[in-house]
């Protein structure tokens, strides 16, 4: 009896510890909180391989391997057929839910097939947000590229929140914990109507339900912030910056002649910082007053402020304390953040005597990339081999530049057609006609010995003498013997 009470005792003591951490736990002091954005809507057409939520009476499968949490809407679900998944969970709500199964022919059955959600990163910047509990959470807002990548991610001093809202039929697409050794925060809680606390998400954690919605966690461990003071710590631990790190990178090529690279930012951007240590203000510098002032300025001034973005915040690292004012341009970088800080120069003139700095992207500029690069590299080879072969050619080669010369000169043959000239002296029909039965002198026309003569004589008259045997003198007697030859054009 006594080992009895001892032991009740002994639980009751330990459940009272555990709801005095996790009260503590909720009453350490928090500036924000961030919420993890993607999540899986089961009534989104987009989780539907048919592109759309199945109509009354479809037959509605789930893969076997489902890995997620899925909520059920809280209507009425017709459906001819319901396959499970065999690894995963769905969340049925507490009310308003009637499944109704109706029983169709196989040729008029239609199946619905639910896609199997993808897991995102916890340190990725892209998946959080900045929550307002007096508005709540309606659509993801859209992402200021000002704010630094370690700002994006819960600080170890706001609070993580994770949407489970099964009247909504929404939860949270899975996380991948990448590994990563601990989760570091003020606070931490799943859905917004439940308890929070560290000891219950670490529970929840190591859980078959918990694997479902947290990937790669086997060794991570969510603990309280070393420091819980806004105004006074940074926001990640330096380990934690190099989580948040990888998941940027590699980074994209800034559009602009001299990206410039913000503390907490990892990768250079295009756009315009200001900077100003407080050690050198006269005075108490007032962080949120300074922001009121700022954002006055900015909506009264010149620029349109719905064309730029900007972020006002601390610089701690490293025992630092800079305020840092990031101004970027909203899509396509054409200097209107520039444009935005030269005309906050005099405001800064007088909130800040004692100097600061400005720091300018310049002006726009693409550079070129990998590819494009090798592509100039080797046209410009080719080129320049080609230039120096016709320089070669032209001027050292000379077999090949007289004949490509004369080819070039006489290009009009290639122009006119060869036509082979066909001559009969026996046709009077041409036009033309040559004599060529004449008489030489001394000779009379009928004469054999004639025709036998001036045969000789033409022959003789129209043969080569080769000088390398040397052996006859030329004689010329063609002239001759075309004295007298007639040319008769009719």
């Amino acid at each position: 009896m006594i080992n009895r009470k001892a032991s009740l005792l002994s639980e009751v003591g330990t459940v009272a510890l555990l709801l005095l951490a996790q009260l503590l736990s909720l009453m350490r002091p928090t500036v924000g909180t961030k919420i993890w954005v993607p999540t899986v809507d089961i009534t989104h057409g987009s989780n539907w391989i048919t592109g759309q939520f199945p109509s009354p009476g479809h037959a509605i499968v789930f893969p076997a391997k489902l890995n997620a949490i899925i909520a059920l809407p809280s209507s009425v679900i017709s459906v001819s057929s319901l396959v499970l998944p065999q690894q995963g969970a769905l969340l049925f709500p507490d009310h308003s839910f009637v499944l109704s199964v109706v029983s169709l022919k196989a040729t008029e059955m239609s199946v619905s097939v639910f896609r199997a959600p993808g897991r995102s990163p916890y340190y990725s910047g892209r998946n959080w947000a900045t929550y307002d509990e007096s508005v709540g959470f309606q659509e993801p807002p859209r992402l200021n590229e000002a704010v630094p990548h370690v700002e994006r991610v819960p600080c170890q001093y706001e609070r993580a929140l994770f949407p489970m809202e099964p009247l909504g039929a929404r939860t949270p697409q899975p996380i991948d914990m990448q590994y990563h050794e601990s989760i570091e925060v003020g606070s931490i809680q799943i859905g917004t109507g439940s308890a929070g606390g560290f000891n219950i998400f670490q529970t929840f954690l190591r859980s078959e339900l918990g694997q479902y919605l947290f990937y790669n966690a086997d060794d991570t461990i969510a603990q309280p912030g070393k420091c819980p003071n806004a105004e006074k710590c940074p926001c990640q631990e330096e380990h934690q910056m190099d989580a948040i790190c990888s998941n940027e990178r590699p980074c994209s090529i800034p559009h602009c002649l001299h990206p410039i690279q913000p503390t907490g930012h990892c990768c250079p951007l295009c756009g315009s910082l200001f900077k100003m240590d407080i050690a050198t203000f006269r005075g108490t510098f007032d962080l949120r007053s300074f922001s009121d002032k700022l954002r006055r300025k900015i909506s009264s001034g010149e620029v349109d402020d719905a064309e730029i973005d900007y972020h006002v915040g601390i610089d701690r690292t490293g025992g630092a304390n800079i305020v840092q004012v990031v101004i970027v341009d909203r899509g396509e970088y054409r200097e209107k953040s520039r444009q935005m800080m030269n005309s906050l120069q005099p405001f800064f003139d007088k909130q800040f005597s004692f100097g600061y700095q400005i720091l300018h992207s310049g002006q726009p500029h693409t550079s070129l990339d990998g590819g494009q690069v090798f592509g100039f590299v080797i046209v410009t080879l080719l080129a320049t081999t080609m230039f120096f072969t016709i320089l070669y050619v032209y001027y050292y080669d000379e077999g090949l530049a007289p004949r490509l010369r004369a080819v070039v000169r006489n290009q009009n043959c290639f122009a006119t057609p060869f036509v082979f000239a066909r001559f009969d002296p026996n046709s009077e029909a041409d036009g033309l006609s040559v004599d060529v039965n004449f008489t030489p002198p001394g000779r009379t026309p009928s004469s054999p010995e004639s025709a036998s003569t001036i045969t000789d004589g033409l022959l003789n008259a129209t043969s080569f003498d080769n000088p390398m045997y040397g052996s006859g003198t030329k004689e010329e007697p063609l002239a001759e013997a075309f004295d007298d030859v007639e040319l008769h054009v009719k």
